[in-house]
């Protein structure tokens, strides 16, 4: 019988029982191969997130079936192909996914997250609008960072530089180590700079400077800094490393995490605002990106995330792999199916 991992009150689960999905007259069902654990399925799994379903969000698999509405072109591009996804699902006729904001949508569905069933499923429904081809040349361990890297791409981009801009990426989580591979060939002077040591050895394969949070100089010289963890803390200390009218970018999980194991006591403390108006510091939010855009940055070689999967999982063991991708030590969980 069809298996997912579901939410449901209290419980989180492997649903051995699951009802095969079928597709809207819209809709892809996809055939997942491989899915990924990221933080916001642990916020629904400690109950962070009030979620109930099918869980996940992170996911490359094949199109097994399309609903009776795809264009017969469509459905030539899409049917039996390998494919990932955008998470966000709005209605056609909502007047923000008009003008391509379909993210920003008051009534939109998240896979996995809002009021939508998710990837960790031996199938389940999709709209086809928001698939994206897999080339031959990606292979699964790649393709299923097309979530976090569209978000790591998209703030690459909500900011405009000169070349060679000078950067600094803080936090050493998944999205902080993406964000410093997508920003490096950009013709920028990239930084990470982290708590855990351990994973610096990371960013020196990819020629990325590396450097303790604690000991970096605040002289007030970077053109963009980019905060990748959940705390108000390092947003105060981005305010002291960038430049006048340089650039903060706002980079955390798709929905803000109440309980972030990254937090410390003075990250729920207020940010002295005085340096944001004194300097004429602009200060941006990132979230969610273009699935597309991410197989293109994979496309080019220039990132790097086969060394980002710490552990490898089958899919009957997902249980133990929330608990496994909780573990501090843990960059990415991958389950297989």
């Amino acid at each position: 019988m069809p298996r997912a991992v579901r939410r449901t009150g209290e419980d989180v689960f492997l649903d051995t029982d699951h009802t095969h999905p079928e597709p809207g007259p819209t809709d892809a069902v996809v055939r997942p191969t491989l899915v990924g654990i990221g933080a916001t399925d642990l916020a629904v799994a400690r109950g962070d997130l009030p979620f109930e379903g099918v869980m996940g969000h992170q996911f490359v698999g094949i199109v097994e079936s399309l609903g009776s509405g795809i264009p017969d072109a469509l459905r030539e591009r899409f049917d039996g192909k390998r494919v990932v996804g955008n998470i966000n699902i709005a209605t056609a006729d909502d007047p923000l996914a008009r003008r391509g904001l379909s993210i920003h949508a008051p009534d939109r569905r998240v896979l996995g997250l809002v009021r939508a069933d998710g990837c960790f499923a031996d199938a389940f429904a999709i709209p086809v609008a928001n698939l994206a081809l897999v080339p031959e040349g990606i292979d699964d361990g790649a393709a299923v960072f097309a979530e976090p890297l569209a978000s790591a791409v998209h703030a690459s981009r909500i900011v405009h530089l000169e070349n060679k801009g000078y950067i600094t990426v803080i936090g050493d989580t998944l999205s902080a180590l993406l964000c410093a591979q997508v920003m490096g060939p950009l013709n920028n002077s990239v930084r990470i700079l982290g708590r855990r040591p351990e994973r610096f050895q990371r960013a020196e394969k990819w020629g990325v400077r590396h450097r303790h949070i604690d000991e970096v100089g605040l002289r007030g010289d970077q053109d963009v800094v980019i905060v990748c963890n959940a705390g108000t803390g390092d947003l105060a200390l981005a305010t002291r490393m960038v430049r006048p009218r340089g650039k903060i970018v706002l980079k955390t999980e798709p929905i803000p995490l109440p309980t972030s194991p990254e937090r410390t006591d003075d990250d729920v403390q207020g940010v002295d605002l005085r340096p944001i108006i004194r300097d004429e510091i602009e200060i941006y939010g990132a979230r969610c990106g273009s699935a597309a855009d991410a197989i293109g940055a994979l496309a080019t070689g220039s990132v790097e995330v086969h060394s980002l999967i710490t552990k490898r999982m089958k899919f009957d063991d997902a249980i133990a792999g929330l608990r496994a991708a909780a573990e501090p030590d843990q960059i990415k969980v991958v389950l297989e199916l």
